[in-house]
């Protein structure tokens, strides 16, 4: 797995950043982006919830005010956007930046997918290959006709031989990790310590790569991980105690910190320091710096994240952000 990429036929090291949803707006996101920009962050990934503003919208946003920035959705959840939109999306976000884009995709939870939109139930791996397989083809080659159990399209794309749109897959188990490997460009992970990834995901990575031919140091995999700096936020550990808790709740994540470890602290109900330290980070810069060197020494690229607002975990204020920014940007 590599920790660099390849920018107009030169390889440059990796120096991404996970922005989630904040209380601020596209505006103030857009602001936080120029100032990414400018502390050398290269890859900016922005988060999507379903009660904030539309990641393409936002990505939009943030490509119109950069100049070299390339901006990614981690991750435009499947389920509302049929995967032909989705690639009308990707195509026009891809050829307003000069191929800045990327397109970073997840199945969603079946609380959002199911109660918050009021969908029906689709199998998550078969419907991410039925998926992938008519965006793939709509994007690549210009004309999709495919009929399946779950998804269909009949559909041209004029965009298609212009710019190309790399597809990342958000998966954190085995069959979703290794449809990825067949089926996309990269791999994302939310919330996922360095052990699970070493014992949980480069496995089947490198597994399905022999399967297939694929070469696994081809193959980028983004850990992405919350980052704290202590001074920017009281209560920390208390805010993210919380914020885990709820993580917790949603089965794919509650397996995640399982296999971690933690099975015994999430059954008691109290999450601890230990475990809070083993999911986030937490620390002055060299601390951070010395945090994300162990997901690069893994064999994956971090993938360092914060919020924009004034909810007690999201970076309130320019000045916060800029120092954030700095802290972790590695290149």
């Amino acid at each position: 797995m590599t920790s660099s990429f390849v920018v107009d036929g030169q390889e440059r090291a990796w120096s991404p950043m996970l922005l989630g949803p904040g209380s601020h707006g596209l505006r103030t996101t857009v602001d936080r982006v120029r100032l990414a920009e400018e502390a050398g962050v290269d890859q900016l990934w922005l988060g999507q919830n379903p009660d904030d503003h539309d990641v393409g919208v936002m990505a939009a946003g943030c490509l119109a005010a950069t100049t070299s920035l390339r901006v990614g959705t981690a991750v435009a959840p499947i389920p509302s956007r049929h995967p032909v939109a989705m690639g009308q999306l990707a195509t026009g976000l891809a050829d307003l930046s000069g191929d800045r884009f990327l397109l970073g995709l997840g199945a969603g939870h079946p609380f959002i997918n199911e109660f918050v939109l009021g969908l029906p139930p689709v199998p998550p791996v078969a419907g991410m290959r039925e998926y992938l397989t008519i965006l793939r083809t709509y994007l690549q080659e210009g004309r999709v006709d495919f009929a399946g159990a779950h998804y269909g399209a009949h559909a041209s794309n004029a965009g298609a031989y212009g710019p190309r749109v790399p597809v990342y897959l958000g998966a954190m188990r085995p069959k979703m990790i290794q449809v990825a490997v067949r089926q996309a460009e990269g791999l994302l992970l939310w919330l996922t310590p360095p052990r699970y990834i070493e014992e949980h995901v480069l496995p089947v990575v490198r597994e399905t790569c022999a399967e297939i031919g694929r070469d696994p140091a081809a193959f980028p995999i983004l850990a992405g991980v919350p980052v704290y700096l202590p001074d920017d936020h009281p209560n920390l550990y208390a805010d993210l105690e919380g914020m885990l808790t709820q993580y917790a709740m949603m089965p794919s994540y509650r397996h995640v910190m399982e296999a971690s470890g933690h099975a015994d602290r999430l059954a008691g109900g109290e999450l601890g320091r230990e475990m809070i330290d083993d999911l986030a980070i937490v620390g002055d810069p060299d601390e951070v710096a010395a945090r994300l060197e162990e997901y690069r020494a893994i064999g994956c690229v971090p993938l360092p994240a914060a919020a924009v607002g004034a909810a007690p975990l999201q970076l309130d204020g320019a000045e916060a952000f800029a120092r954030f920014a700095k802290a972790v940007c590695v290149g």
